[in-house]
């Protein structure tokens, strides 16, 4: 089964109700007194944008970013197995305009790396402005692929960048699926599975090296981070003498000399090959960064002097347990994360719309779609940071097979 295609799964089973409501279990005394009575607070305002369509548009798995004009930037999925290639949009929030700025593979074919048949339907990466002024991101395919991760992907993957006068550059060609992309320093990093591959592309000489992370069966993470010093922070899964899974966080320097492996509790909301790992990050604007994982844990990861980073368990992200979290934002200070986190069930309250102040007590809020107070069924949100300059928010996803992009305005 597919990456999206589990996402979906997913989602059905929960508008079903087949999937129990998750419980609480063993919290420190304190995170569960700040868990008892989540209060209310006000909604943001949320507008539906209506992007382009073509021939096979099908959602946006967390492949957003900005540039340094405020300019939104999409990677748009299809789900066509014939003409198979995703898409690369560009949305201008000042003009409220959208435009198609390529296609993986009609790009692979003007450069003649084109394999016959080859497909490429995803760019489910960020899309990352480097210092060098390169938009860098990945193309990825899961045809032939098996979910146990006994078999990569027919089509692998491939790392791009485009240059500011829009020019598209091939990077590289990956056996793995190219799933997350992020910048530190001057290098371009690149996630793959399976196996948790970790590429790493240096921008000031084009050398490209790799390192082997480690993952349990088909296990994915959907993101990572890395630093300005080049140092790649990506999860490694494991078992242990039991057979039960666990997951550590890997801290890579520019060398990839592995620094550290530091536990990941609560990483696991389902099986290995189904949980989704790391799924929200937003730098910390400190240097650091946090991130949660696809069962509700927020971490926060601290670049030390010397040594490896210090990783801090904050506990849940959401005042009222596991969730997954789709998105994550904070403003400069990083004194106030929020975002969208996913219930289980349908309906009204099908997305919650999360705020958590450090060292505060969360609250939750409803998350409209648009207009209507009631949230369609059959959606699916995920993994976004992507912010325009006005300071308006940007959460992806799918609904009914087509991507949904909204735009969220924080109250006052």
């Amino acid at each position: 089964m597919s990456v999206h295609m589990k996402l979906l799964g997913l989602a059905a089973l929960l508008s079903l109700g087949v999937l129990p409501a998750l419980t609480e279990r063993a919290l420190p005394a304190l995170e569960a007194q700040s868990m008892s009575a989540p209060s209310t607070v006000v909604a943001p305002r949320v507008r539906v944008l209506s992007p382009p369509d073509y021939w096979g548009s099908y959602a946006i798995w967390g492949a957003t970013g900005n540039d340094h004009r405020g300019h939104i930037w999409f990677g748009m999925t299809s789900n066509d197995e014939k003409s198979g290639s995703a898409h690369l949009y560009e949305y201008d929030p000042v003009a409220d305009t959208f435009a198609d700025r390529g296609n993986v593979v009609a790009e692979l074919t003007r450069l003649g790396l084109r394999r016959p048949g080859e497909t490429q339907m995803k760019i489910h990466s960020r899309i990352v402005e480097a210092p060098d002024g390169y938009q860098y991101f990945a193309s990825m395919d899961e045809s032939g692929e098996a979910d146990d991760g006994s078999k990569l992907p027919t089509w692998g993957g491939h790392l791009w960048r485009r240059s500011p006068a829009g020019v598209w550059e091939h990077l590289a060609a990956t056996k793995e699926a190219l799933i997350a992309v992020a910048v530190g320093g001057p290098y371009v990093y690149a996630e793959g599975y399976f196996n948790q591959v970790l590429y790493q592309f240096d921008t000031r000489t084009k050398r490209i090296r790799s390192v082997t992370v480690g993952a349990v069966a088909g296990h994915v993470s959907r993101n990572f981070f890395a630093d300005d010093r080049g140092h790649a922070f990506v999860s490694r899964s494991t078992r242990v003498g039991n057979n039960a899974p666990e997951a550590f966080l890997v801290e890579y320097d520019a060398a990839l000399q592995e620094l550290a492996a530091q536990p990941l509790p609560d990483y696991f909301d389902r099986g290995p090959d189904d949980s989704h790992g790391i799924v929200a990050i937003h730098p910390d604007g400190r240097d650091g960064w946090f991130f949660a994982t696809s069962k509700g844990r927020l971490f926060h990861e601290e670049p030390a002097a010397a040594g490896p980073s210090r990783v801090t368990n904050l506990g849940w992200y959401s005042p009222a347990g596991p969730r997954y979290v789709a998105s994550m934002f904070t403003e400069p200070s990083a004194s106030v994360l929020r975002g969208v986190a996913m219930p289980s069930g349908d309906g009204a309250d099908r997305f919650q719309w999360v705020t958590r102040p450090l060292g505060g007590t969360a609250t939750i809020s409803a998350f409209s779609y648009g207009e209507a107070p009631v949230f369609p069924h059959g959606a699916v949100l995920y993994g976004s940071i992507t912010h325009d300059a006005s300071g308006r928010l940007y959460v992806v996803g799918t609904m009914n097979y087509k991507p949904v992009i909204l735009q969220i305005t924080l109250p006052q």
